[in-house]
């Protein structure tokens, strides 16, 4: 206490020496040292696991501005979101660009950006255009729209569309086997035509030799020869037709089938009936077969007795010049020694009435050719050039075009295949296509349209794929004319009324009294011509803004067969369709649910692009990124084991150590 230090002391009151003091202040800086090296490690454990967290919160972030970067204009016109990135190091760039302000920020988490390689990287093309598909889903279900249809009668219209079109295909090959049969019919029309000359010539030919006419005789009994000659050719134009028709019905029955699966079993049984009345008439043509093919060496042997007639007959002519010759100008010998020309011709004329000229034993032949050619005019009115017939008067189809060289339907991913989808969602993505995709129906283009077009018609361009208006018009109205075809049919099939309207003119056309295959035949090929006819009639109500339904009633027809053959005779078209069923572009929507929906979704992206493009020339759909996986590297550093004893301690010297940060976003 007085400034002497005081000695230590053991238990028993012995001084200890000076030096234990020194030993025990070492050990406790030594015990400090370890705790402080401990309470590092665990502070910069902590430390790191915080750095791993905020690396996180930073790579999200920036993953989060990447995405951000929407391109502004595809939003605003067609409320898709797509960040526009040419390639995957253009998307790392920009994700270090958006991470580099976190990591400069002076903070207990000090690192250094290395690099970042995208793991992944989607785009509005991939997929075969789901993505694009979701986009749209995620839009629409949000929104209130004033639908067409509804769900639960979405799948009706599908297979009702599906069945028409199945309907209109055998229709088509069957029309065409009626004509086939017409054809047929004509050339057993030439046959009988020429039968009817060969009796003309053999009755002219014996009217000569009653006067004793043996010049005009042998000149009416060539004219026959001429006229047996044509035989041959015309049963074989016969002949070929029938194997023709033979084998085309034979070839349609299994070419259809596919297409007669696809229909119910009510409408099945319809078009079967049709079809076993084209099977028998063929099955009745096997024997009038027989009688026309004896025609051909009957002909022969009929030319053959002419010849030899013509050539006794000549003999007569002789004997009689002769005879003159022998004349001495004595007209009493005269009188007395006249050659007896009745007893000279006589053979002649037995002879030439023993040439037989046969007869079609059946009924055959087109009676009306003016009504069955203006039937076939319709058909050809159908093949021809149609919008001039059914677009409205006054409207002025649009003459744009588009480059389709780099659109997206032509890659590949377009042609991946076929994806299915449910009813409810191809409905909301067909309602987005009549919201916001133009139509014939829109008019012409305002000029304070925000978005510029390169199409005018783009639905129509959905179904159409081509590269002008016109084209696209063209085909959106011959698929419509296909499918409206086969529900008429199917309705005219299986209306009593109007199929007894179609044998009652059939059997006008052939000229027959009574009901044969051949009338049915024809009688279907009527109801086909019909249907096309009303086809034709609704399709330009729709283009003028009426209305058609899906299924017809007996209220809802508005041809006439009196129409039809109007039609055909002046080949103009009134306009159909009323006030109940759906619009033109309610039914191009109908046309779509029919067609696979991953072609209908890159054209889609067509349109997006090509209209885009007129004021960005460089973009590209494809450049539209829909989701993003990427991995960050860094460079972490300690900040608690940079103190000398902790190196000391740990025995590491390099304060530095990887960081590898993973983030991924999508639409």
């Amino acid at each position: 206490m007085n400034g002497r230090r005081t000695a230590a002391h053991d238990s028993k009151g012995a001084e200890l020496p000076q030096a234990a003091g020194a030993q025990v202040t070492v050990f406790a800086s030594l015990i400090l040292l370890c705790l402080f090296a401990v309470f590092c490690v665990l502070v910069e454990s902590a430390r790191t696991a915080g750095a791993r967290w905020y690396l996180q919160m930073a790579a999200d972030s920036a993953v989060d501005s990447v995405f951000s970067q929407y391109h502004r204009k595809l939003w605003n016109s067609y409320r898709l979101l797509f960040a526009e990135y040419e390639d995957e190091q253009e998307a790392a760039a920009d994700f270090a660009k958006y991470l580099q302000p976190y990591l400069e920020v002076e903070n207990w988490y000090p690192m250094e950006y290395q690099t970042a390689e995208v793991e992944e990287l989607l785009r509005a093309t991939d997929g075969g255009g789901s993505y694009l598909e979701q986009e749209i889903l995620d839009y629409m279900k949000y929104g209130v729209w004033k639908l067409d249809y509804g769900v639960e009668s979405e799948e009706l219209l599908r297979n009702c569309g599906r069945e028409a079109e199945a309907v209109k295909e055998v229709a088509s090959a069957y029309r065409g086997h009626a004509k086939e049969a017409l054809k047929l019919e004509r050339a057993l029309e030439s046959i009988s035509e020429n039968l009817t000359a060969e009796r003309e010539r053999k009755q002219q030919g014996l009217v000569r030799l009653q006067g004793y006419d043996g010049p005009g005789f042998r000149r009416s009994a060539e004219d026959l020869i001429r006229e047996l000659k044509k035989m041959p050719r015309l049963t074989a134009v016969y002949e070929k037709r029938a194997d023709e028709l033979a084998r085309g019905l034979e070839a349609s029955r299994n070419k259809c089938q596919p297409q007669r699966d696809r229909c119910s079993a009510q409408v099945n049984e319809l078009l079967e009936q049709e079809i076993r009345e084209y099977e028998t008439y063929v099955a009745q043509d096997g024997a009038r077969r027989q009688e026309v093919e004896q025609l051909a060496p009957w002909s022969g042997q009929q030319i053959m007795q002419v010849e030899s007639i013509i050539q006794e007959a000549r003999e007569v002519e002789r004997i009689i010049e002769e005879w003159d010759e022998g004349d001495d100008g004595d007209e009493e010998d005269d009188e007395e020694e006249e050659p007896d020309l009745d007893a000279l011709w006589s053979p002649v004329i037995h002879h030439f009435q023993q040439v037989e000229i046969r007869q079609l034993s059946f009924q055959h032949g087109v009676k009306d050719k003016e009504k069955e050619g203006w039937l076939n005019q319709v058909e050809q009115m159908y093949r021809g050039g149609l919008l001039e017939l059914l677009v409205p008067d006054g409207t002025r189809i649009s003459d744009c075009h588009a480059n389709l060289d780099d659109v997206p339907s032509l890659s590949e991913g377009a042609a991946g295949g076929s994806r299915s989808m449910s009813l409810a969602d191809h409905l909301l993505v067909n309602e987005y296509c009549g919201e916001f995709f133009r139509c014939f129906r829109d008019g012409e283009m305002s000029v304070n349209d925000p978005l510029k077009h390169a199409l005018q018609y783009e639905v129509e361009y959905l179904i159409g794929g081509h590269g002008t208006d016109e084209e696209n018009l063209s085909s959106a109205v011959h698929r419509l004319l296909a499918i409206r075809e086969g529900l008429n049919l199917v309705h005219i099939l299986s209306d009593s009324a109007k199929r007894a309207e179609a044998r009652s003119l059939a059997l006008v056309v052939t000229g027959l009294a009574a009901v044969t295959p051949l009338v049915m035949v024809t009688a279907f090929f009527i109801m086909s011509v019909w249907a096309l006819g009303e086809a034709m009639m609704d399709v330009r109500g729709l283009l003028a803004g009426r209305n058609v339904p899906v299924l017809k009633s007996a209220e809802d027809w508005t041809l006439s067969l009196d129409g039809l053959l109007t039609i055909g005779s002046s080949r103009e078209v009134d306009a159909g369709g009323g006030e109940r069923g759906p619009g033109y572009l309610a039914w191009l929507k109908i046309l779509l649910f029919l067609d696979e929906i991953v072609r209908q979704e890159y054209r889609m992206m067509d349109v997006m692009q090509m209209n885009l493009r007129l004021d960005q020339k460089d973009f590209r759909m494809r450049h539209g990124m829909y989701q993003l996986k990427i991995t960050g590297k860094l460079c972490g550093k300690h900040v608690f084991f940079t103190p000398w004893f902790v190196e000391n301690l740990t025995g590491q010297r390099d304060h530095s150590y990887p960081m590898e940060v993973h983030a991924e976003r999508v639409y």
